[in-house]
């Protein structure tokens, strides 16, 4: 990944231009929706409630300015709306970092102004011209304390050892990340996983597909598997919120895969200015840390952590010590395959 820093007068003209004609109208009023507001759509749940508390409502209280919140993220819409020449109707994002290249290369986003936004403290890995860290993320591996009260699997070698953790898996019903597990508990070391030896993956997949008995879509349902006992393992980013919450699930970011959600800002946006503002305020390491007090996934500027309460520093992906152990998914090799692969992927499972 590289930097691209995008100057002022260079974002200026992106996104003014777009006003010119509605700044032409005698009866535009002064209190409309870009000078008053910006429309924000992320994956909602408890993460997005974490959100609104630690950033959305003290930054609305501080600007003046309202977010109004939706939930799905849906690429392929903003495609259709800018490809009919009808303005998109959010103005702000998080996106993972999967999603990006393929934001990215369909033209859907615009150029973040590096002159407003303050990403100096940001990891360079993490800064890109037309996406920003907003929090890193950790899949990992999870376990129900009760289901192994000698204690659990703690690798992924572990984990494809049925005969030693006995118990139902779960896995996430999709190929990025999957794959990545399947080849470290083949023996591919951490650090020589890209390009992915996509071929090698599904095999070792199939020697534990019999003890996946749930293959999941989205995070809200491993909680609830977990709990009613269909599963004792599974690959997961909401584990350190359930263990903070007093749930019997412990994990362990030992070959984690770790990976980040970006700040995004879609091509047309009305209120691309006060996205532009919202991103540099939510940048703030203070900032950053208050929203460790509602969710466990972990800060982007590492001046944060100097905020975060210290019991609640073992559980975020982005400690240092913590986040030593795992790897950092390649968002670029899977923006490139990610199609092909999850393809691929379709076709393994109904086999």
């Amino acid at each position: 990944m590289t930097t691209t820093k995008v100057g002022r007068r260079q974002f200026l003209k992106a996104t003014v231009a777009s006003g010119v004609a509605a700044l032409a109208t005698p009866f535009v009023s002064s209190s409309s929706r870009a000078d008053q507001s910006l429309v924000f759509v992320g994956f909602g749940g408890s993460y997005q409630k974490g959100q609104s508390k630690a950033l959305f409502e003290p930054f609305e209280k501080e600007t003046g300015i309202k977010i109004i919140q939706r939930e799905g993220i849906d690429l392929a819409k903003v495609k259709a709306q800018l490809q009919s020449g009808g303005g998109v109707d959010w103005d702000l994002a998080g996106i993972v970092d999967r999603q990006r290249y393929a934001a990215v290369n369909d033209g859907l986003l615009m150029p973040l102004d590096y002159d407003v936004i303050n990403a100096q403290d940001i990891p360079k890995n993490l800064v890109t011209e037309y996406a920003v860290g907003a929090i890193i993320t950790g899949w990992a591996l999870c376990y129900d304390k009760t289901a192994f009260p000698a204690g659990g699997p703690q690798s992924w070698a572990d984990f494809w050892s049925t005969s030693k953790f006995q118990g139902p898996r779960g896995m996430w019903n999709g190929a990025p990340q999957q794959l990545e597990f399947a080849l470290i508990a083949d023996g591919v070391p951490k650090d020589q996983l890209y390009p992915l030896d996509v071929e090698r993956a599904f095999k070792s997949l199939s020697r534990i597909k019999s003890s996946v008995k749930v293959w999941w879509d989205n995070t809200s349902q491993t909680g609830v598997l977990f709990k009613s006992g269909e599963i004792v393992a599974s690959p997961w980013t909401r584990g350190a919120d359930s263990a903070r919450a007093g749930e019997p699930i412990s994990f362990t970011y030992n070959e984690a895969c770790m990976s980040y959600e970006a700040w995004v800002v879609p091509k047309g946006a009305k209120s691309a200015v006060n996205s532009m503002k919202f991103i540099n305020w939510a940048l703030d390491p203070k900032r950053q840390a208050d929203l460790t007090k509602y969710t466990s996934f972990g800060p982007t500027n590492p001046k944060a952590m100097q905020h975060v309460d210290p019991a609640v520093k073992p559980l975020l992906a982005s400690d240092p010590e913590n986040y030593k152990k795992g790897f950092f998914l390649d968002g670029e090799w899977w923006g490139k395959n990610l199609d092909k692969v999850s393809e691929q992927w379709k076709e393994w499972q109904l086999s």
